[in-house]
This record gives structure tokens, sequence and C-alpha cells, in this order.
């Protein structure tokens, strides 16, 4: 069983959404598929919207990235739609390393985490990609998908939180 790792990831979303100030460092959330990160991640989301009157938005890294895609060579609209996300004070990114890792796919990443890191703003992450302290068998560490510079910056603007278990979804689909 894995409840004190869910134990403990609630209580510091909780305390993060509670006590949130601008600028403060945001949450990296990290973990198997289907373990809660985007769910706990939406749940601070609401309460920083709710409760504290704090713009919040979220973005799937790939739909951001082909958004961007869409506005290839026109850096007027790309900054129409990199402006907002950099500006906004929290910033919620699911499935970070999701994708190709792409040259073009990681400048985005790094700009866009660079933008914000400098602006003071908090951001806070999803991947299911292992942290290179618990190396996870057989799978890429999220440090190989975004690279160290990256990953540096991950480790400075925010406070990892990991959470285990079984895949939620395929738990509820098998006891049907």
């Amino acid at each position: 069983t894995h409840a004190p790792d869910m134990m403990n990831a609630r209580r510091k979303a909780w305390r993060f959404a509670r006590e949130y100030e601008a600028g403060a460092p945001g949450i990296l959330l990290h973990g198997p598929a289907g373990t809660g990160k985007t769910y706990l991640m939406i749940a601070m989301m609401r309460y920083l919207i709710v409760n504290r009157s704090i713009r919040v938005r979220f973005v799937e890294l790939m739909h951001l990235l082909s958004e961007l895609r869409a506005t290839y060579g026109d850096r007027g609209q790309a900054e129409t739609v990199m402006g907002p996300l950099v500006e906004v004070p929290v910033l919620a990114i699911d499935e970070l390393g999701k994708g190709r890792g792409s040259d073009w796919e990681l400048s985005v990443l790094d700009e866009l985490i660079s933008k914000r890191y400098n602006a003071q703003r908090t951001t806070l992450f999803t991947t299911n990609y292992g942290l290179d302290a618990e190396p996870v068998p057989q799978m890429e560490s999220l440090q190989d998908r975004v690279g160290i510079r990256i990953y540096s910056r991950l480790m400075e603007m925010c406070q990892p939180v990991r959470l285990c278990g079984t895949d939620y979804r395929r738990t509820a689909l098998t006891s049907d």
C-alpha cells in the first residue's frame, strides 16, 4: 500500500492552496499513471479560484505544443498563445515529459519555464516520469525527457511530491 505517499501529497497540496502567495514555489506531482496527480492538481486550482480568487490556468502540454505548432512562422501569433501563460499568477502544466522530446518541443518548454521563473510566477506540474532520486526500472527519468537545464530549473521552482499506488482508472474498470 502507498497510503502514506497519498496522505503526504494531499497534505502538501492542501497547505500549498491555503498558504499560496504570489511567487511561491510550485509543486511537481510525479508518479505512475492513474495515481491521482491531475486530480490533485485540479483540486488545488479549484481551491485557489473559489476560495482565494486567484487566477489560474490549466494546460495539457501536448495541447499547448499543438497550439504553438499551428502558429509556426508567426511570432506575433505565437506570443498571443505564450503571453497569457507567462502572465497568469498560477499555471498548471499537465503531462510534463510527454511528447517526442524534439529540440523544438524542449525549446518551447524551456522558454515558457524560463519566462515564468524570471517573472517569479508559480507553476504546478504533473509527470508520469520518475525523478533521478528514485529511478523507475525500464523507464526514462524526467531529467532524461526534458534535459538537465529544464530539470534543474524545475527543481528550483517546485517542491517534488510523489504519488504512488495502483492505477485508479484500471481499478475502477475492473471493479464493475
